[in-house]
Parts: structure tokens; C-alpha cells; sequence
């Protein structure tokens, strides 16, 4: 799955799980469709057979029409268009595979394989326990405003956790009045190379305070360092304390050339050269926790070969 697509193939991931009715392709944009495809790559969704007997107007996609078939091929008899030319892309629908979602969670959660997930009612699920908490996922936070019930069944010596995409209105910073914690699918979790990575649970307790500490500050990272917002996307990646020691002894030397050992030494490493801190072991290939600090430094960190030197461009534009 392409990197420049993580963010818009996430958000419409999200969108899809919190839509229990199919999704034309033709109703959507170009990036999205783009995205579509990463999701089918990944068998997030599925084809799903319409009844091609009526459609949605192609030209409009106000009314749908009677598909009648032409001298040139298929039409939809719009009641406001008229006869309008249905393409292959106008007979394609998909549906969002929920138990996929439900799999990557649990992964991302570290749920223990023996709790299995367990419907509740439909379109909310028990996904297991995270730390003591019990988890649940719903398709809306509608669904559990509706049946505080479905909450009160789940309640033990710790507050739930609720994942649920985020509602088109806005909502109040605590919607379930103490009686879960919400964790809206969009902020609390990102996609990458196909897997699903959660942001720490302590980032739940203070909103407020987790904004103001991944906040970038210090051109693309936050004040510790400890966090890099890269171009184009949605999510900040999350940085060790040796990652965030090579990107500070960078953004000290304001974006100038310097050898390893210069960039090491100010970074208190023992490490021959900065790639080594970022390198990702066998076992931990396709984690976005160690793949996203290594796609940070190999877009932020520039290589002289020849002079054997590193620097950080993006320190240069804020210091100079």
C-alpha cells in the first residue's frame, strides 16, 4: 500500500466500517477510489453485487433509474437526466469487512487470542481486554448513546473503552459521561502496510494534554522530540528516546552537514552512523512502531555519500 495514500485509505476506512450499507465506487472521489483499491489489496473490503436492475444516476447521483439496455450499451433512466450511459465503475459496489477491523484491533491491542470477540448486538462487538479494561467497538457512538445499557454490561473494576468512528456532527469531550472512555477510530489508531497501530493508553486520560505534548513545535516534532509530523499525513509517529535523541543533535546543528560521529556523539550514542538507531529487526517488519521512525528519518534526513556526511534540511528552514 502506497505511503502517500495511509491517511486517505484509513479515513475511508472508517468511514466504510461505520456504514453497514454497500458504497458505490462511482460516488467516490479520485483519491478515495485510489484508497479503495489499498483497501481490496488488503481484503479490508469486498465486492458486493447490486441489483443492476435500478442504479444510482451516474451523471447526478440524486435519484436512481431503471438500467435499460441501448444500441451503445447500458443506461440509467434518470427521472431528472435522462437516459445516462452506465460505465463498469457504476456497477460497482463494496462492502466493508468488519471482522477484518475486528482482527487488526484485537492485534493492535494485544488482546490475549483465548478472548474472542463477541457480537453484542448488531453492529457493536466485546473485542476483549486491554490492561483490565474491557474494550468494545461500535459501528456509531449513536449505538451506545441510544443503549447505555450495552456499556453497563461490560462494566468491571475498570472504565471501558469505546472505538467507534467519529460522528459527522461535533460532539461534547465526553459524550458518554464517564461511563466508558471514547476512542474515536480516526484519532486513537493509524493504518499502515496493512497492520493497525494504537496510540499509548495513557494518551486517553488528558486530551488536552496529549495535544499540547505531540504538539510540532520544533519545525516537524514535538518540544521532547518524541513525536514527528510527516507531510501528507494524518497521525504523528510516535518516537523511542534513542530516535529522538539522533533527531534533536540534528535540529541542533540547524540543518548542516556533519559527520557520524559528530551527530552521535551530540545524541550521547554509541552507534556508528544515525541509520543504525532507526534500523528494523527481522521479527518487527511491517510494525508501524518501528516502521514509521525509520520512514521519518529517511524523509527528513539527507546522505552525502561521497563527503560521508548527514543533515537535516527541515532544521535549516526554522533556524535560519
Amino acid at each position: 500500500m502506497s505511503k502517500a495514500n495511509n491517511a486517505t485509505t484509513w479515513a475511508l476506512a472508517c468511514r466504510l466500517f461505520g456504514n453497514e450499507e454497500p458504497t458505490l465506487e462511482s460516488a467516490l472521489s479520485d483519491p478515495e477510489r485510489g484508497a479503495l483499491a489499498a483497501l481490496g489489496e488488503i481484503r479490508a473490503v469486498k465486492q458486493h453485487q447490486l441489483d443492476l436492475r435500478y442504479v444510482l444516476c451516474p451523471y447526478c447521483q440524486l435519484h436512481r433509474g431503471q438500467v435499460v439496455q441501448t444500441v451503445t450499451g447500458l443506461a440509467c433512466q434518470c427521472p431528472d437526466c435522462g437516459s445516462i450511459a452506465v460505465d463498469a465503475v457504476d456497477r460497482q459496489a463494496w462492502l466493508f469487512d468488519p471482522d477484518w477491523l475486528i482482527r487488526k484491533l484485537r492485534g493492535a491491542l494485544n488482546v490475549p487470542a483465548q478472548q474472542g470477540a463477541v457480537a453484542m448486538v448488531n453492529g457493536v462487538w466485546r473485542l476483549g481486554t486491554y490492561q483490565r479494561r474491557p474494550v468494545i467497538l461500535s459501528r456509531c457512538l449513536d449505538l451506545l448513546l441510544q443503549q447505555p445499557s450495552l456499556i453497563a454490561r461490560t462494566r468491571s473494576a475498570a472504565i471501558p473503552w469505546l472505538i467507534t468512528p467519529k460522528p459527522l456532527r461535533d460532539v461534547v469531550d465526553d459524550p458518554l459521561a464517564g461511563a466508558a472512555a471514547w476512542l474515536p477510530l480516526e484519532e486513537r489508531f493509524t493504518l499502515y502496510g496493512g497492520n493497525i497501530s494504537f496510540m499509548e493508553p495513557e494518551a486517553v486520560a488528558d486530551a488536552a494534554v496529549y495535544a499540547d505534548i505531540i504538539e510540532a513545535v520544533n519545525g516537524p516534532f514535538s518540544t521532547d522530540f518524541r513525536w514527528v509530523h510527516l507531510p501528507g499525513e494524518s497521525a504523528p509517529i510516535g518516537l523511542s528516546e534513542a530516535h529522538a535523541s539522533v533527531f534533536g543533535a540534528f535540529w541542533h546543528f540547524g540543518g548542516q552537514e556533519q559527520e557520524a560521529h559528530s551527530v552521535m556523539s551530540r545524541a550521547g550514542l554509541t552507534s556508528d552512523k544515525p541509520i543504525d538507531v532507526f534500523k528494523v529487526k527481522t521479527k518487527n517488519k511491517g510494525d508501524p512502531k518501528y516502521e514509521g521512525p525509520l520512514r521519518a528519518y529517511r524523509e527528513l534526513v539527507k546522505t552525502n555519500q561521497r563527503a560521508g556526511t548527514y543533515a537535516m534540511p527541515c532544521a535549516a528552514k526554522v533556524t535560519s
